[in-house]
């Protein structure tokens, strides 16, 4: 360690040295999901804004670095539905809605679909526009990228199996609008269950799922939100 001129050049025997930073008590911060440090945040109210955003942000992009970089508060809602592209694993890794404006997010948190970005941008009180996004992330995304992969091949998506009368939307390139739908209340998960399951989260044992967690939770404030009532149920098409 260098020293000033003046003082002695003997070794430190106590205090805080070069390998051993001093202890402020203040806690740690979250461990960051991005492979490098920026100070870019944003609050995506349609697909295209939310994409533009992506594209802004350093390569490579993973899903946990997108969600860590959302603007706070994060309004949230989680259902233990297992009817999805991404199916709850349980209450404590439900599936997880974003809701931004005319925008709602979704997300795993663990199982089939952990690494998918799912949109749902209304452009109706019960109807949406529908894309995905798988990470990660090396490339820049062209701006069909979210809807191509949902394409069905022929005249509409993937998504129109559970969401009915799916028509073309010319607002974006390969797009479709479909029925927009909520889950039920009896497959919601109370909010104080998703913050309880982040603070027990055991990254030694769940590094993934703790990590998810942390992307939405430990970066600022996190408050319950809810589709409104008026909006379908998959349950209301039988």
């Amino acid at each position: 360690m260098a020293t000033q001129a003046g003082t002695s050049s003997e070794p430190a025997t106590s205090g805080a040295t070069d390998a051993t930073p001093p202890t402020t008590g203040e806690p740690l911060p979250p461990p960051t999901a991005c492979a490098e440090p920026t100070s870019l945040t944003a609050s995506p109210r349609t697909i295209g804004e939310a994409l533009a955003f992506i594209n802004e942000l350093p390569r490579p992009l993973t899903l946990d670095c997108f969600l860590e970089r959302l603007e706070r508060p994060l309004a949230i809602a989680a259902t233990r539905s297992m009817i999805s592209l991404q199916p709850a694993v349980g209450d404590s890794s439900p599936r997880l809605f974003l809701f931004m404006g005319e925008l709602v997010l979704s997300v795993a948190v663990d199982g089939h679909g952990f690494d998918l970005l799912e949109f749902g941008e209304l452009v109706a009180p019960t109807r949406s526009i529908k894309a995905e996004i798988a990470f990660p992330l090396d490339d820049l995304l062209a701006p069909e990228a979210p809807f191509t992969r949902i394409f069905d091949g022929v005249d509409g998506t993937n998504c129109g199996v559970c969401h009915a009368e799916e028509v073309s939307e010319p607002r974006y390139p390969q797009a479709f609008v479909s029925d927009a739908l909520r889950f039920p209340e009896f497959e919601e998960v109370a909010f104080a269950v998703v913050r309880e399951a982040y603070e027990r989260c055991d990254p030694g044992a769940q590094p993934e799922r703790c990590a998810r967690l942390t992307a939405l939770f430990g970066h600022g404030p996190v408050e319950a939100a809810a589709f409104p009532e008026t909006m379908p149920t998959i349950y209301d098409y039988e």
